[in-house]
């Protein structure tokens, strides 16, 4: 496979290079490897893997573009931690293989991975836990949702502009006879599968949803809550494409979100988020997992605003993150807590009962993240876990007595 270096006209700071290497799978299609060249403590150049022949002044381009428009402009603020984990980080090593070797999760392919027990145990265990404080501690009403969201929907939410790098969607063949029978005789004559969907084929209008709560919006467009102060909670599968950037449990294509939306005015919802924020630490603490919440912002791409929006949101506090221990030493984002002001109820024109716009918020946990992180802190064998930690979860006995 031919490789390519791109050097920068202007070095990225240490400070700075995780945004690069967040973007740099998105800027051409054939990237199959990339790592960053430094000199001291700046990146000054790219080295680039493809999976065939590719233009060097193209791959150039977008590499300059992404970093003067979006990389370097980036300024920086110190994590604001609300909240630590009383807990020590355990370093974990293989724990994943582990999974592998015992059966319990299979590479299913690109950013899919099928999970059986123990691992669907404790994944839905840890799903009790977060809807019986949605609703016992926050009177919310649950949803069961369609897998597939209106297309329309997320772009009235302002989903397709802000994340384009992240969007799935569904297509459908062309409802045409002549279509279908082109389509079989390709199918016989052993046609790529990918090129024949793409040449017969048209969007759906539906995308796979990126998270649970623009199906809430969506389905409160253009009406009026009963009060100030509405919680609505739901469970679902969530896609999001991830590039190269997939890596075992930490990062799929394809994941289980527990969602938690709040409606209101702006008081009621920053409280609630707060209050759900806590409780979510006390969680955490009791399940015997290290682990923070800080500060974050969102993975903006494409827009030239993008600098300005992330800095927004670490400013003024707009969301942040439950990141808890991965494997060797690494950490990952397995719940966030969002604010949106009245963004969404103007958007989807969603009402208080005085006729105000609806501010609202949202929290989000990565339910494969999160259980990923109880194994990663307490081995792969929840057998051999802490007792009062799996009489938190109401896990199954460790031993049953026969007769």
């Amino acid at each position: 496979m031919p490789t390519y270096v791109i050097q920068l006209a202007r070095p990225v700071p240490a400070s700075h290079s995780d945004h690069l290497s967040q973007r740099v799978f998105y800027v051409a299609p054939d990237i199959t490897n990339f790592t960053l060249l430094w000199e001291g403590d700046r990146v000054t150049g790219v080295e680039l893997t493809t999976g065939g022949e590719t233009d060097p002044r193209t791959l150039a381009r977008n590499i300059e573009e992404i970093s003067r428009a979006e990389v370097l402009p980036q300024r920086l603020l110190a994590s604001d931690v609300v909240w630590r984990s009383p807990h020590p980080v355990v370093t974990a090593t293989d724990i994943f293989a582990e999974l592998v070797k015992r059966g319990v999760v299979c590479e299913m392919g690109e950013g899919a991975i099928a999970t059986a027990a123990p691992f669907t145990q404790v994944l839905e265990a840890l799903d009790r836990q977060l809807s019986s404080i949605a609703t016992d501690r926050f009177q919310a009403v649950e949803y069961r949702y369609p897998t597939l969201i209106k297309t329309s929907a997320l772009r009235l939410g302002n989903y397709l502009r802000s994340f384009p790098q992240l969007v799935m969607y569904a297509g459908r063949l062309t409802s045409d006879l002549e279509n279908y029978r082109r389509f079989l005789d390709e199918i016989d004559e052993g046609a790529d599968a990918d090129g024949l969907l793409t040449r017969h084929g048209e969007h759906s209008g539906y995308c796979l949803p990126p998270t649970m709560c623009f199906h809430t919006y969506h389905q409160l467009s253009g009406t009026t809550l009963a009060g100030d102060d509405s919680v609505i909670t739901s469970r679902g599968q969530s896609f999001r494409f991830e590039s190269r950037y997939q890596r075992s449990l930490e990062r799929l294509w394809d994941f289980t979100i527990r969602e938690i939306v709040f409606l209101g005015d702006e008081r009621a919802v920053t409280n609630r988020r707060e209050r759900f924020l806590h409780a979510a630490g006390e969680l955490v603490a009791d399940l015997g997992l290290a682990g923070v919440v800080e500060s974050a912002d969102d993975p903006f791409f494409g827009d030239r605003e993008v600098a300005r929006r992330g800095l927004a949101q670490r400013l003024r506090r707009l969301k942040y993150e439950l990141r808890v221990p991965a494997e060797d030493g690494r950490t990952m984002s397995a719940a966030s807590f969002n604010l949106h002001g009245t963004m969404f109820g103007e958007a989807y024109d969603i009402r208080l009962p005085s006729g105000q716009k609806a501010h609202t918020a949202c929290v989000g946990f990565g339910l494969e993240r999160f259980t990923f992180a109880l194994f990663c802190q307490h081995g792969a064998d929840p057998a051999a876990w802490p007792e009062h930690v799996r009489d938190r979860l109401v896990l199954p006995p460790r031993h049953t007595s026969r007769e």
